[in-house]
């Protein structure tokens, strides 16, 4: 792969961001449809009253309101986080760029580089999508520092992904020892 050249994750990616974030509005949306049809249906009062059928459908339509609201705001949110999940090559490090609001720069040292492990949850499979798990050496014993994260790939681009990282890994590796 060429130094330099950003990446993006894939089309799929967005797909698996967004279904991340749809629970609570298609929760509310099917709130909405349950108050609306007991509306109609008289659940919230007798049938001949209207104050209780009323009532009924002001709920569902604030519901329905509030649930399209949180979904194109999650949708808007899961496309600029898309959007800024990069990653590139350099001749040094495996550089990994993400976040909206704070960015995050992770950088990788090729030498230090322990295992590239690809993982693929159930939801993954279903998406068509593989995480890459790069495992760091390091004096730094936080779970957080030694590894670094790259959601939903295609599986043929993870594979690719590792073998470069693998590959760059151990020409870093070799490279000190023949200098010596």
């Amino acid at each position: 792969m060429e130094n330099h050249k950003r990446h993006s994750l894939g089309r799929r990616a967005f797909f698996l961001f967004f279904s991340r974030r749809i629970k609570w509005p298609v929760f509310m949306l099917a709130a909405a449809s349950a108050a609306w049809h007991g509306s109609r249906a008289g659940w919230f009062g007798a049938t001949g009253s209207s104050a209780g059928a009323g009532g009924g459908i002001v709920v569902a339509e604030a519901l329905a309101a509030a649930g399209l609201a949180w979904l194109l705001f999650a949708a808007l949110a899961t496309y600029a986080a898309y959007r800024v999940h990069r990653y590139f090559f350099t001749e040094e490090a495996f550089m990994m760029t993400s976040g909206i609001a704070t960015r995050n720069e992770v950088a990788a040292l090729y030498h230090q580089i322990q295992n590239v492990n690809i993982t693929r949850s159930p939801a993954d499979r279903i998406w068509g999508v593989s995480q890459i798990v790069i495992f760091m050496t390091g004096s730094d014993r936080e779970a957080g520092h030694t590894r670094i994260v790259l959601p939903a790939l295609s599986k043929s681009k993870a594979k690719l992904v590792q073998g470069e990282l693998l590959s760059r890994a151990r020409r870093h590796v070799a490279r000190p020892q023949a200098e010596a």
